[in-house]
């Protein structure tokens, strides 16, 4: 989730002009903060381009918010306060707006504000990269990356892990810490910029692995040990037949001879 170092919007005055920030895709509200205590609006302008263009009004009791077509359909003009919303904000939106009130008796007040529009801080991803086991504790490769550029990386874990390593490359960062086994850690990854920061946390369990055992296969030397086995066993076999044989042999030859 995103936690806003600023609320909805950021209010400043510089010179004349007030400061005002939304993010893309949300509302804002532009407020000129008036004073209505015992007198009435007669009317409201809001304008931009150079102070000649309506985007808003409310003159004769009739309030229209479609005078430009930028904003046809995401305006809100309160005519109790002059307040003006704006919806669904685009990049096109950052500009300056003039505020002219007139109050009945001929009173006229106005404001000027500068609209800033920024995209929202995205929620950053941890992820466990690499880990292994050895000798009792438990060592941890950690990667955290944003889709945002330009912001700044920070790491917090709970209980406190053992940081061995912090780095940082582009929208990326990298962090080796070891904890002792079989203990389990919340590891944090933090993103900020100058107006606001968001986190994403990732729970690691140092188990130890059992390794799994590969599968024997006899060495090519053991292999030709078993071939040359095999060979002699069945040379010996070949040469005691042909033995038991000859000596049949020669007793027949040796008997058909006498005859």
């Amino acid at each position: 989730m995103w936690l806003p170092l600023l609320f909805f919007q950021l209010l400043g005055v510089v010179g004349s002009n007030q400061q005002v920030l939304g993010f893309l895709g949300e509302s804002v509200t532009l407020s000129p903060a008036l004073d209505v205590t015992q007198r009435n609006i007669s009317s409201i302008k809001w304008l931009i381009l150079s102070n000649d263009t309506w985007i808003a009004t409310y003159q004769g009791g009739i309030t229209n918010t479609n005078h430009f077509w930028q904003y046809r359909g995401r305006l809100n003009l309160d005519i109790s306060s002059g307040d003006l919303t704006i919806k669904n904000l685009i990049k096109k939106d950052a500009m300056k707006y003039v505020f002219e009130v007139g109050f009945q008796g001929d009173e006229e007040i106005s404001r000027k504000f500068v609209l800033r529009v920024e995209q929202r801080l995205a929620q950053p991803r941890v992820t466990k990269h690499h880990g292994w086991s050895e000798d009792g504790s438990c060592t941890v490769t950690l990667l955290c990356s944003s889709p945002n550029a330009s912001v700044n990386f920070t790491w917090s874990s709970t209980p406190l892990a053992t940081i061995l390593f912090e780095g940082f490359r582009a929208n990326t960062a990298y962090l080796l810490a070891s904890m002792r086994a079989d203990q389990v850690v919340s590891f944090t990854c933090n993103t900020a910029t100058a107006l606001e920061s968001t986190s994403d946390t990732l729970n690691v369990e140092c188990v130890r692995e059992p390794i799994p055992k590969p599968t024997p296969h006899p060495p090519h030397c053991v292999a030709f040990g078993y071939g040359v086995l095999l060979g002699s066993c069945l040379g010996i076999l070949l040469a005691m037949i042909t033995y038991i044989l000859r000596e049949r042999i020669e007793d027949c030859i040796y008997y058909l001879t006498d005859k």
